[in-house]
């Protein structure tokens, strides 16, 4: 997570704390297990949410473990599908693991800040109003997040960074929407 938080401070001595070989993919992948209870408890809140707040403009029907367990696969796999191609795309495949590696740390610390803004929810802190623009808040950083993961990882110039994490989430959008 230090690494995370030194990329996204554009601290020079980011890259120490990945590892991009296949041995750190494999590693990487480790985020998957120890954050699930994580993703359970985000879920589950969201769910608490829509049920409490069902003018909050999210679905009428909430997800089911078998839906969780499907958006947990596409949040761990499609990135790398895509990412892959697009790497093939823009001429710097040697550079997929590194941005793959960076990448999945990455979710691992995205995900525990989404499920820190809907702790305050289920604790009682903030109301639904805070909860919602802090999500909106979270998305515009989101972006930025993934930017500068693209940019860092793969080492592209700013704007053809910014098309490949686009296009990244873009993809991620689609097959979100797919899954609705």
């Amino acid at each position: 997570m230090r690494g995370v938080f030194q990329l996204l401070a554009f601290k020079p001595d980011w890259k120490d704390f990945f590892n991009p070989t296949p041995a750190g993919v494999i590693a990487s992948f480790a985020g998957v297990v120890v954050a699930f209870p994580a993703f359970w408890f985000l879920i589950s809140s969201a769910n608490f949410f829509m049920a409490e707040n069902p003018t909050s403009g999210g679905s009428e029907d909430f997800a089911t473990p078998v839906e969780m367990l499907l958006i947990w696969a596409r949040f761990w796999l499609l990135f790398p599908l895509v990412a892959f191609a697009v790497c093939g795309l823009m001429g710097v495949r040697e550079r997929f693991f590194a941005w793959l590696v960076v990448h999945n740390w990455t979710v691992f610390v995205l995900l525990h800040v989404q499920v820190l803004i809907w702790a305050l929810y289920m604790a009682g802190i903030a109301d639904a109003q805070f909860v919602g623009a802090m999500l909106a808040f979270y998305q515009i950083v989101r972006l930025f997040v993934h930017w500068r993961v693209a940019h860092g990882a793969l080492g592209l110039s700013p704007g053809l960074a910014a098309a490949a994490a686009g296009i990244v989430l873009i993809v991620d959008l689609i097959a979100a929407a797919a899954m609705v």
